[in-house]
């Protein structure tokens, strides 16, 4: 039995885990274009088309948020995927911000 690609696995917990925090704010459109690029990321390192599981994705967001918040995810999403590096930073902020507490000790 092959074992799945840890990078992959990765990706789909960190996907997981933004989902939950889009799910779980007042404001759930936050963090769509991370999430987007992280999807059509998945995508392509399942060998799969780009929006092959994001379309519908997008479509329920235009439903829930409007058009013009999914445009600016959209765009967010090609300038994430454009820049990987910039994927990278963004992606590292954003599941772990920082902690005014921790700094304070």
């Amino acid at each position: 039995m092959a074992t799945e690609d840890p990078r992959l696995q990765e990706l789909r917990e960190r996907i997981e885990r933004l989902d939950g925090l889009i799910a779980g704010r007042d404001d759930g459109s936050r963090g769509l274009g991370v999430r987007l690029a992280l999807g059509i990321a998945l995508e392509i390192q399942e060998g799969k088309a780009p929006g092959t599981d994001t379309g519908s994705l997008v479509a329920d967001w235009t439903a829930r948020f409007g058009a013009e918040t999914v445009d600016d995810a959209v765009a967010q999403a090609r300038a994430l995927l454009a820049d990987p590096a910039r994927m990278a930073v963004e992606l590292q902020a954003r599941m772990n911000p920082p902690n005014p507490e921790a700094d304070r000790a």
